[in-house]
Parts: structure tokens; C-alpha cells; sequence
């Protein structure tokens, strides 16, 4: 094994999200997908328990295999702030991050005075009077609820099976703290310029803050290829890999080169 490309889950979901785009992997890369803190039965974060991005990225880097000669990082949303915060912070063989829509709100709140009409009226209601971060309604049923239909569609939560529910309510506490996380730890966007290829994809249809947190670490990264999907959202990662999977077929024809 030489070089790996580890692949970050977002919050609410898991490693399977990968396996739709694992395909025609250059050789000699090696895919991990491991499961995030918090996603497993015997390692559920009770409710009340502190947790960081820096515990998260501990977690991951453990998971690589010694001896690698690079990286490769992938990430949907919180896991792209992972990926991010290990590319940055951890001193790791980095030689390129695919990222679709890594949420940095902890950065793009430091820059009010540029956000759009649309995106400020999303983050004042995110984060004001009934913040997301309220540690009383956080991992609640109606905080899970707000949660879901805020990345997805009003009524989401609500149309989903009870089997997805009752696999939901578990990891509540750990969707909480990872909202947290990506609310109030990033830093200014200029933290995250790296000199390593990197690809931003965001979807046509998604939300104002997130485009906007595209954009912001474009400015800082200006080598950044930026492609946005026709006709998906934040989760068009899920809801369509097909739509999304030539972007990073498109990444590793210009990294392995």
C-alpha cells in the first residue's frame, strides 16, 4: 500500500455513501471509508458529552495505515471539515482533497458583512433566538427534525420510514455536537489554503450558505476546481452519486496524471 484515499461520511449518515463512487479508482490508491465517532452502538457519545472536530480527526488519522507515502481526502459536508482540518492540522502526506460542500458556518459567521441577503436571512434563523445550538432542544426529536428538513425539504423528516427514525434517534447527541462543531470551531476561511490539488463541488439547488462556503474557500485556494451539479442539493451526494461521479473521476485524471 503506498497511497489511500480516505473518504469522510457526513453528519446522519455513514460510509455507504462512498460506495457509489468507489469505482475506477486509479491503482495503487486504496479506498477507506471508515465509520465515524459516534455511529456505532458501542461507541454512541451520551447526551451531554463533549466532543470536537479534533477528536473526530483523531479518530480518522488513527484509522490510516503507517507507512503511506499520501493521501488523498474526501468529505460531504462535516466531513469535509474533518477532511480539512486534517489536511491542515495534522501533518499528513496530503496530495489532494474532492470535497462536496464542506459546511465551515464557524468561518462564513466571522464574515457577516459578506454574506448574501439570502445566506444571512438562512444564518440568523439557524443561529438566533432558536439556535441549532441549544444544548436543551439539541438532539431532540424536533431538533432532528429542523436538522433534516433544513439539508433535505420541509416535510422530509416526516415522510421518512420508522426504520430510518429509530436508527436516527440514536446518534442524535453525535449529530448535535458535529453541528456544533462546524458552527463555532472553524477558523477564518484563509486557514484552510492549501497547496495541494483540490476540487469543490456543490450542487445547483443547494443552500445559500453552503454555495457561499464553496465560494470562500475557492477565494483561498484559487488552484481550486469548482463544479457544480445541475439539478442536486447539499445531499445530492446521496440522492444521485450517478450526477456526481464523473466529478471525481475528473479529479483523478488531474492528480494522477
Amino acid at each position: 500500500m503506498s497511497e489511500v484515499a480516505l473518504f469522510i461520511h457526513s453528519t446522519a449518515t455513514g460510509p455507504f455513501m462512498w460506495r457509489p463512487l468507489l469505482v475506477d479508482l486509479p491503482e495503487g490508491i486504496t479506498p477507506l471509508t471508515p465509520v465515524n465517532r459516534g455511529y456505532t452502538p458501542q461507541d454512541l457519545l451520551p447526551r451531554g458529552s463533549a466532543f470536537s472536530v479534533h477528536d473526530e480527526v483523531a479518530h480518522l488519522k488513527a484509522k490510516i495505515p503507517p507507512g503511506i507515502t499520501g493521501i488523498h481526502l474526501g468529505g460531504h459536508s462535516y466531513g469535509g471539515f474533518a477532511a480539512l482540518t486534517l489536511a491542515r492540522e495534522c501533518g499528513l502526506p496530503v496530495r489532494s482533497l474532492w470535497l462536496y460542500e464542506p459546511v465551515l458556518f464557524g468561518a462564513l459567521r466571522q464574515e457577516p458583512e459578506r454574506l448574501s441577503a439570502e445566506a444571512a436571512a438562512q444564518v440568523a434563523e439557524l443561529y438566533g433566538a432558536n439556535s441549532m445550538l441549544d444544548e436543551t432542544e439539541g438532539g431532540t426529536e424536533a431538533w432532528i427534525e429542523r436538522f433534516i428538513d433544513y439539508w433535505n425539504h420541509p416535510g422530509m423528516w416526516a415522510s421518512m420510514p420508522e426504520k430510518a427514525k429509530a436508527m436516527t434517534r440514536p446518534v442524535a447527541w453525535k449529530m448535535f455536537r458535529e453541528v456544533c462543531s462546524v458552527s463555532t470551531e472553524p477558523q477564518a476561511f484563509s486557514h484552510y489554503q492549501l497547496d495541494v490539488p483540490m476540487t469543490l463541488v456543490r450542487g445547483a439547488h443547494t443552500t445559500p450558505p453552503a454555495h457561499d462556503m464553496v465560494s470562500r474557500l475557492a477565494e483561498v485556494n484559487p488552484h481550486a476546481v469548482v463544479e457544480t451539479v445541475a439539478g442536486l442539493g447539499h445531499m445530492g451526494l446521496l440522492a444521485d452519486p450517478a450526477a456526481v461521479q464523473p466529478s471525481l473521476a475528473r479529479h483523478w485524471a488531474r492528480v494522477c496524471a
